[in-house]
């Protein structure tokens, strides 16, 4: 049975060093939900605290009704993925597999631990290396031992700590897609943790991006990477390119003016911020243009990459600022370093942030952790 899981105004602190001041976050049922941040932004504190690994200074901790800050952590019925997979190195797969079978409250029959260690290690794809120890596996299939051990139990909630950060590249992209298939199919609330970007993107149903122990945003891959609440999650989800600017408004129209006096019409702000204002604007790679006549941004070629589909160019604004911009690549199209070119931005795509970047000032921005208004 997966469960819900409602964490209010959490409080983590170790002496006088805050962690976590003041954080409240709802998981829905079934819901692979991902905590995604830099190092030492809480991320992992907070699954621990989930976990019962470690305490609660302040907050109430659900699993749908039931408060569980006081309940033990073997009563809370989690299964546990840690980065170090955290396997007995002395017991073959199989034991491995089964030994969370022999500390649960209902007593199984042999048989029956048995019968339910073989159908989790068939789900994994590992009952061929059954008997054999931990130290001749590969690591992709220690991480899927790991996971038969935790989903074996049959938990209410699945909680993951970087489990593929050990991983080399092409195994960590085989590895998230198992584990996006297998919680699928589960059917299994659970709480990923990662400080990789494309991990969250391509695992995640919902994202909440964690800095200095608040949540800056939450909500599904595609809107945060299109719509990021502030300049933080901007910058952190994906690549993206900062321009200075300034909202400019002409004969009732908001204009968006950036370096060398490229002005161009913007529809999508908020109604409010309609003003004259200083202001960031955030463009990613693929939302500039490269333009064929004399309009835009005058840039200059530093350097260039090929790389199969696209062509990605470094540039230099003229007023210094250095971007990344990605083109499809044609035959015998690239521009060779030093070419003289201009930007243009898709108007549609582009964010713009008040100066200080706290606030994302077009419309369209959604934020799952922000509380809806009463009509």
């Amino acid at each position: 049975m997966s469960v819900t899981i409602k964490i209010d105004h959490a409080h983590k602190c170790y002496g006088s060093n805050v962690i976590i001041e003041d954080l409240s976050v709802n998981i829905r049922e079934g819901e692979f939900f991902t905590l995604l941040g830099p190092s030492g932004c809480g991320k992992t504190t907070l699954l621990r605290m989930i976990a019962g690994f470690n305490s609660i200074e302040g907050g109430d901790f659900y699993f749908n009704d039931t408060r569980i800050n006081d309940i033990d952590p073997s009563k809370r019925r989690i299964g546990m993925v840690f980065q170090n997979y955290a396997i007995f190195p002395h017991l073959s797969v199989r034991d491995n597999v089964m030994f969370g079978l022999k500390n649960q409250p209902k007593k199984l029959s042999k048989a029956d631990m048995l019968a339910q260690t073989e159908t989790f290690m068939k789900l994994m794809h590992i009952e061929e290396y059954a008997d054999r120890k931990p130290e001749r596996l590969s690591g992709g299939q220690q991480q899927r031992v790991a996971l038969a051990r935790a989903l074996v139990i049959q938990p209410d909630v699945l909680l993951m700590d970087e489990p593929l950060s050990n991983l080399d590249a092409k195994l960590r992209v085989e590895m998230r897609e198992t584990i996006r298939s297998i919680q699928r199919n589960v059917g299994i609330t659970t709480v990923y943790v990662t400080h990789d970007q494309e991990e969250a993107m391509a695992v995640s149903d919902r994202i909440a991006v964690m800095n200095l122990g608040e949540i800056q945003q939450i909500g599904t891959p595609q809107a945060i990477y299109q719509r990021p609440a502030n300049l933080f999650v901007a910058s952190f989800i994906g690549r993206t390119n900062l321009v200075d600017g300034e909202i400019v408004m002409e004969n009732g129209q908001a204009m968006l003016r950036t370096a060398g006096g490229y002005t161009v019409a913007i529809d999508t702000l908020l109604p409010e911020e309609e003003k004259n204002q200083p202001v960031t604007v955030s463009v990613r790679p693929e939302e500039f243009i490269i333009s064929g006549d004399d309009e835009g941004i005058a840039a200059t070629v530093k350097s260039s990459t090929f790389l199969g589909l696209n062509m990605h160019y470094f540039l230099t604004l003229e007023d210094g600022t250095d971007v990344q911009v990605i083109q499809e690549a044609e035959l015998d199209s690239r521009l060779p370093d030093g070419a003289k070119i201009r930007l243009r931005m898709k108007q549609g795509k582009i964010n713009v942030f008040c100066k200080d970047g706290s606030r994302n000032l077009v419309r369209g921005v959604t934020n799952d952790n922000v509380p809806k208004q009463e009509a």
